[in-house]
């Protein structure tokens, strides 16, 4: 009886299990190849948050071992979405792509960020970039997809191509290193990584805010046009003044394009999933300016980390996204 009961389990939880094993196989991987190279090898990116880089395979532990957070908070959501595959009004709630992909986004941020910090390598970089473009793109899809009810091929056709095509730019900007603009704003260069790491990025965080203030507020255009912008001036940390800017004429931009186009609403309760989402990422991005090597409050050689503790709260972020997203109902 008991064979039965686990084969099962097994195929109720396949997602979960599918998951534990890539990430079992990319631990190995991690071990083996980490063994004759990054161990070894002279440092080749150096995060600068702040903790003492050691030697061995794993160049800065805490900043490193705290991405686990956002690891266990993918397995999390795949171990608990139900056993049926029938047809929710809720996407998040049925067993369907939408689900996995959130949960697949948590992990590829934290596996990205572990491979950064844990190798200190230039390749570890472009994971952690990918990974966090990966999972900010997501929610702005998502929405549009419920507002304007995309099927779910069109969904993973533009989701996927755009990812895609955003990556191979990011891989391959960060490898030249190139220069758009020599003198661009306050003295500093435009690079190409620019656009994908500090633009689109940015952009996609606004254009989220944009869509959940169209929701809650039922479609008024200055609450979507005043919160984009306070979010991105004060939470801007030595951006060129230039480049706020830019983002706060393309957030009206996309504020008023999504006003005169609303689509479905959506419905979902804002209370209190989201707000402690939100308040986790605000005191995480307070807490990731004393990270840096360069700060007063910065120790070295202390097992207490900024940069550890930042990972923590916005791991609890995307956890509590994900149970905000979760209300939405007809």
């Amino acid at each position: 009886m008991e064979k039965p009961q686990f084969s099962a389990m097994v195929e109720e939880k396949r997602a979960f299990f599918i998951s534990m094993g890539v990430l079992i196989f990319l631990a190995c991987m991690y071990g083996i190849l980490g063994s004759t190279r990054w161990a070894v090898d002279p440092i080749q990116s150096a995060t600068n948050f702040c903790e003492g880089i050691s030697d061995g395979l794993v160049k800065e532990p805490m900043n490193t071992l705290s991405n686990l957070t956002y690891v266990f908070v993918g397995l999390f959501i795949l171990w608990n979405m139900p056993p049926s595959k029938a047809n929710t009004a809720n996407p998040m709630l049925g067993r369907g792509m939408y689900p996995i992909l959130f949960a697949t986004g948590s992990m590829y941020i934290g596996v990205g960020s572990f491979a950064m910090h844990g190798t200190n390598t230039d390749w570890g970089t472009v994971m952690d970039w990918t990974g966090m473009l990966f999972f900010i793109s997501f929610p702005v899809y998502y929405n549009l997809a419920r507002q304007y009810q995309w099927t779910d091929r069109f969904f993973a056709t533009v989701f996927f191509t755009v990812f895609a095509l955003t990556a191979m730019l990011d891989t391959y900007a960060t490898s030249n290193n190139i220069v758009l603009i020599e003198n661009f704003s306050d003295g500093r260069r435009l690079r190409l990584s620019g656009l994908t790491r500090d633009y689109l990025w940015s952009l996609y965080i606004g254009t989220w805010i944009i869509q959940e203030t169209k929701n809650l507020t039922e479609n008024k255009i200055g609450w979507m046009i005043a919160l984009p912008l306070i979010a991105c001036v004060t939470l801007s940390v030595g951006v060129p003044f230039l480049q706020i800017v830019i983002l706060c004429a393309l957030f009206i931009a996309i504020a008023y394009l999504l006003h005169s186009n609303p689509g479905h609403t959506l419905v979902r309760e804002a209370s209190p999933h989201l707000w402690i989402g939100v308040a986790c990422y605000v005191v995480a991005n307070i807490v990731w300016r004393f990270g840096h090597n360069d700060e007063a409050a910065c120790n070295p050689d202390s097992l207490f980390q900024y940069h550890a503790l930042w990972h923590l709260l916005t791991g609890l972020s995307v956890y509590f996204f994900f149970r905000y997203f979760a209300t939405e109902s007809e």
